[in-house]
């Protein structure tokens, strides 16, 4: 899921400042092209490689039915030869804290990631909480002082840069949360999710129409912009937003590109120019890439690439514009190791999807695209991973290789009210039309993993995992509401909960106990700590108990349902990055997960609410042993892997040390 960060009074240099001690600096240490960055390693390798092949969000209850209906054949192969087995996740099961696992080889204590948000505690107000940019440095003249920069929140070594320091050839390929790029001095590596458009978010699309209400252009999009449009004699002129200046998302306004728009409606196509160029595009038509220029001063300007995609061109006009986003051929910011290795593959396929979050579920989730779009997109974008990932392998010059896929994860969240009956938007008009998309995914993951095992050589181990599971989300829980009606948050005198209280606004922290702020943390307001700690310390444990024996009681008044399984205390964090976790994190029951707003430090009307957004498919706050993933090997595993094992067994087989501080242990130990 995503979240907008361009409202938040708590700036990405406020965060420079205080995380200069965990700056990770990118020294590129290669400086050549392609495949030929491969140098020999130092040290003599055994002859298998080893591959990993990751699908986040895939579920084993959905494989297990699929695997009996005979639908996952290649899968099938791998479980007959090798294994299959549930993989044990972490607390939360969330994408960023279990791939943060994934590469690192350590518990959530002690890599420190434990939501896509963490909160500044001085400000009661949410920050990254996996990565963040910094924008480029002009002098008075405009000029390029220095160039815009990444840094990852995230403690610990990823296990392939171990591998790559002993001798080891990597290509790591669009692991999520592995940004900024690590230093590798023999290997390959290209970012995923993390990487941002060029105003420095997950996602800013923007909707095109000429029949937006007053409403709708008043609403915060929290990813987007509605951009009205005013036809004269089917013709429009507008501006799209380009590359804020200084890359300051609250001034998206500056650097804006103006687009012209001809209708035919008798043919039912758009025309649209910018900087001089022309596209012509039907109606459900995707444009190619398409090329700009984004100023930021009177000399410096960056390129970005974009899509169009023709929803509606009758009496109603409507197009989508996609992030604009970092052009591969010259990034402004880099997202790849060598620096040139992103370049050379825009050399070797064309302009590519450089945008991490890379299926715009914001977008859907706000009708700017529509089912048929997403799911068309993703199939490309799944495609182009897949060629890379065979090219790669195919090219040799490795020793270890991990390629993932996020779209399974995706395309849960926002279709899975397709799939569940009970769920607030189901339908059966939208469960025949696309109740199969989840496992048309799955399908492509039986697939792309028939294509490597078909490329493997006698002694290669192969690892095809999911990190996580899948829940249905019917019900929003609202954590601030809920400490609110039971007195451990407080209003400002005279407001009442509802909108205008988002990112903790109107809180009296004067007389506030507790607050909620992510996917299903909690923070005592403690002294000390906090900018305004009313708790004192002696007083916490007391406190925390209370809470978490009140949560645990919670149930749904409709049904009577409990609405968590369990709630945990920090204790469940231990570990060297322990002083951030969440004082209480939830574990929901099924159907129930935070609610987006409350997830923002939102205080909506209701404790509990049907969830009436797309996104009906989640995890995040889910308790772990009820998500696992998968994992799949074409060698026998024990029973009970769990995900923080993985990065030792690839060590382990390729004959490599694992560092002391690495907690995994190597599952192919005899």
């Amino acid at each position: 899921m995503e979240f907008k960060l361009e409202s938040l009074p708590c700036s990405l240099q406020y965060l420079a400042l205080m995380n200069l001690s965990r700056h990770l600096t990118v020294i590129l240490l290669v400086a050549c092209l392609g495949q030929a960055c491969s140098v020999q390693p130092s040290v003599e390798r055994p002859a298998g490689r080893v591959i990993i092949l990751g699908f986040d969000g895939v579920d084993p209850s959905l494989v297990d039915k699929m695997l009996a209906a005979g639908k996952l054949p290649n899968l099938a192969v791998l479980r007959e030869q090798g294994s299959y087995r549930r993989l044990q996740t972490t607390t939360p099961p969330q994408s960023p804290t279990a791939w943060t696992t994934f590469a690192t080889c350590l518990s959530p204590g002690n890599h420190g990631v434990y939501d896509y948000l963490a909160r500044d505690p001085r400000m009661y107000q949410p920050i990254p909480g996996v990565c963040y940019s910094l924008p480029p440095v002009f002098f008075p003249d405009g000029g390029l002082r220095s160039p815009a920069k990444a840094f990852a929140i995230r403690k610990g070594t990823p296990f392939w840069q171990v591998a790559d320091s002993q001798g080891a050839r990597c290509k790591v390929l669009h692991v999520p949360f592995a940004f900024p790029p690590d230093a590798l001095q023999h290997s390959l590596m290209l970012c995923g999710a993390g990487v941002p458009e060029v105003g420095g978010l997950t996602t800013h699309f923007c909707a095109f129409s000429t029949s937006f209400t007053a409403e709708q252009l008043a609403e915060d999009l929290g990813g987007g912009e509605r951009i009205p449009l005013e036809l004269h004699e089917g013709k429009a002129s507008v501006n799209v937003p380009g590359a804020p200046e200084g890359l300051d998302p609250q001034h998206r306004s500056r650097g804006s590109v103006p687009l012209g728009i001809s209708v035919d409606l008798a043919n039912r196509r758009l025309t649209l120019e910018f900087q001089g160029r022309q596209v012509t595009l039907t109606e459900g038509q995707w444009s190619p890439w398409l090329e700009w220029s984004l100023p930021l001063t009177d000399q410096y300007a960056i390129r970005a690439i974009g899509m169009f995609y023709v929803l509606e061109v009758g009496p109603e006009v409507r197009f989508y514009l996609s992030s604009l986003q970092i052009h591969p051929e010259e990034p402004f910011l880099n997202f790849s190791t060598p620096e040139t290795y992103a370049p050379e593959l825009a050399k070797r396929y064309g302009l590519y999807k450089t945008l991490g979050w890379a299926h715009d579920t914001t977008a859907l989730r706000r009708d700017a695209l529509n089912e048929d779009a997403f799911l068309e997109e993703a199939r490309v974008q799944d495609a182009w991973l897949e060629r890379l990932t065979l090219d790669e392998l195919d090219a040799g010059k490795g020793d270890l290789l991990i390629a993932v896929w996020t779209s399974p994860d995706r395309i849960s969240h926002v279709f899975w009210r397709f799939t569940d009956p009970q769920h607030p938007l189901y339908s059966a008009e939208g469960a025949a039309k696309h109740g199969g998309a989840i496992e048309e995914s799955y399908a492509r993951v039986d697939r792309i993993t028939g294509e490597v095992a078909a490329r493997l050589h006698p002694e290669d181990l192969l690892l095809v995992l999911s990190d996580h599971g899948f829940h249905s989300f019917r019900k929003s829980f609202n954590a601030n509401t809920w400490l609110l009606e039971n007195g451990y948050l407080v209003l400002r005198e005279g407001v009442a909960p509802g909108a205008g209280n988002e990112l903790l606004r109107n809180v009296d922290w004067g007389r506030t106990r507790a607050y909620a702020l992510g996917l299903g943390a909690i923070y005592l307001n403690l002294q000390g700590r906090e900018g305004q700690g009313q708790v004192r310390p002696d007083e916490a444990a007391a406190l925390l108990e209370e809470l978490r024996q009140r949560l645990r009681q919670t149930t749904d008044p409709d049904t009577g349902a409990a609405v968590f399984t369990e709630v945990y205390t920090r204790e469940v964090f231990p570990g060297e990055a322990a002083a951030k976790a969440p004082d209480l994190q939830l574990a929901y029951a099924e159907g129930y997960q935070t609610g987006k707003e409350s997830a923002k430090g939102g205080i909506p009307a209701d404790v509990l609410a049907p969830n009436l957004d797309k996104w009906s498919g989640e995890h995040a706050a889910s308790e772990a042993a009820s998500s696992p993933g998968i994992l799949f090997s074409n060698r026998p595993l024990p029973e009970a892997p769990h995900i923080i094992d993985l990065g030792v067994t690839a060590l382990g087989f390729l004959g490599l040390k694992p560092p002391p501080a690495f907690e995994g242990r190597n599952l192919l130990a005899r």
